[in-house]
């Protein structure tokens, strides 16, 4: 028999905002407070995830604008969507979302997520992308 769990002990990623956890004090797992550092990079994550699920709603979700930022903080619109799926639904090319993406984490100094590649995989496609039979 599977005994019922607390959905708030759950250690999976959830694809849905934590509207009360924004109102809660960041912990650790300890509930040890952490560094104030910490708690705004917190913050701003969730700030910038807020505009995008907003700006989706309100009529901006055929923007590649939008899909290039998404993919760039990692937001759950983009959770089990290739950036390729993304450029077809938009009409446009995998790289014009990638620009946009990349653009924006030059601009504000944001570390990547994980749907894109990372700096080796970007310096090893440069070399062997011209290397290719046709």
């Amino acid at each position: 028999m599977i005994e019922a769990r607390d959905a708030a002990d759950y250690n999976e990623a959830s694809y849905e905002i934590d509207f009360a956890g924004l109102c809660d004090g960041v912990t650790t797992p300890d509930d040890e407070p952490l560094n104030s550092y910490r708690v705004a990079s917190v913050r701003l994550m969730r700030t910038l995830n807020t505009f995008i699920d907003f700006f989706y709603m309100h009529g901006m979700r055929d923007k590649v604008c939008l899909w290039g930022v998404a993919y760039a903080i990692g937001h759950p619109l983009t959770a089990g969507m290739s950036m390729l799926e993304a450029a077809r639904q938009l009409g446009c090319t995998k790289q014009a979302i990638s620009k946009v993406a990349c653009d924006f984490l030059r601009e504000t100094g944001l570390p990547p997520s994980h749907a894109l590649k990372s700096d080796r995989a970007k310096a090893t496609y440069r070399k062997t992308n011209g290397r290719r039979k046709k």
